[in-house]
C-alpha cells in the first residue's frame, strides 16, 4: 500500500511540473490567412493579407482581386474596398478558433463583398 501511495504521489508531482501554460492563439487579424475553397468542384486558393496599417489585399490563385481598408473593434471588423463604395463600410463578426478565423456578415449592402466574405473561414499562415 505504501508503494502504491508513493507511486501515485510521484505521478502527481511529475504531472504538476509539466503544467506549462498552453500558448494562447493570436486573436489579431493582422497577418496572412488562407482558405482552400471550391466553386462547382474546381478548387481555388484564397489568400488574405491584413497589414498593421489597416489595409488588406485578397488574392485568388495568386491574382490580386481586391484591396481595401479595414478596422477592428472588439470581435467586429469593418471593410472598405474599391469593388464597392470606399465611403461605405461593411460590418462583419470575427470568430476565432485556435489558428483560424471566420467572418459573419452583420451589415453590408455590397453583394460582391458579402459573397466573398460571409461565412468564409480562413487559417493563419505560419510564419
Amino acid at each position: 500500500m505504501k508503494q502504491l501511495l508513493a507511486a501515485l504521489s510521484l505521478i502527481l508531482i511529475i504531472s504538476s511540473c509539466n503544467n506549462a501554460p498552453e500558448e494562447q492563439p493570436d486573436h489579431n487579424i493582422a497577418g496572412e490567412w488562407d482558405a482552400h475553397l471550391d466553386n462547382q468542384g474546381k478548387p481555388y486558393l484564397v489568400i488574405g493579407r491584413f497589414k498593421d496599417n489597416g489595409t488588406y489585399d485578397a488574392f485568388i490563385d495568386g491574382k490580386l482581386v481586391v484591396s481595401g481598408k479595414y478596422r477592428t473593434v472588439g470581435d467586429s471588423i469593418y471593410f472598405r474596398d474599391g469593388n464597392c463604395d470606399m465611403a461605405y463600410e461593411g460590418l462583419y463578426k470575427l470568430t476565432y478558433y485556435k489558428d483560424s478565423v471566420s467572418f459573419k456578415m452583420l451589415q453590408d449592402t455590397c453583394q460582391e463583398r458579402i459573397h466573398g466574405s460571409n461565412g468564409v473561414a480562413m487559417k493563419r499562415v505560419k510564419k
